[in-house]
């Protein structure tokens, strides 16, 4: 397994584990368990929409066409920001609707067709598996809470 696939994986440690300690909480409360997810969620999100502005940067449209691109790079972490401070309830759902939105934004900006075949896959994975863990998460506190 190539170093950077494996550090994609690693990437998904604590969307597996915490969830789990939250079921299971042996070190730390349920509380902070989710306030761990919350900003390890909003740290990923903004670091996986931060390697699109290079991406973006490079790209050369009409100028009056290009405004949305920056924006695009810097929206989704300022929105999960938001989120995770407004919207505690709907926090974990918000952030899942993020990452799919972001990953549908690779394909519609075109961003997708610059990543290899392998990466593109990587990204659906790890994607597909940060998406249930959101999910799984808050449906684990809405089984907990009544």
């Amino acid at each position: 397994m190539r170093y950077k696939t494996l550090l994609g994986y690693a990437g998904l440690i604590p969307f597996i584990l915490l969830p789990l300690l939250y079921v299971k909480p042996l070190l730390l409360s349920p509380e902070q368990v989710l306030e761990l997810y919350g900003l390890y969620s909003a740290l990923i999100l903004g670091f996986m929409a931060g390697v699109l502005w290079p991406v973006l940067h490079n790209q050369t449209p009409a100028p009056e066409k290009a405004w949305h691109l920056p924006l695009a790079a810097v929206m989704f972490p300022i929105l999960s920001f938001i989120a995770l401070l407004c919207a505690r309830p709907y926090f974990l759902p918000l952030q899942a609707c993020l990452f799919v939105l972001l990953r549908l934004s690779e394909y519609r900006l075109g961003i997708n067709r610059q990543y290899s075949k392998n990466y593109r896959a990587l990204r659906n994975r790890l994607t597909a598996v940060v998406l249930l863990s959101h999910l799984s998460l808050s449906w684990l506190i809405s089984i907990h809470t009544g």
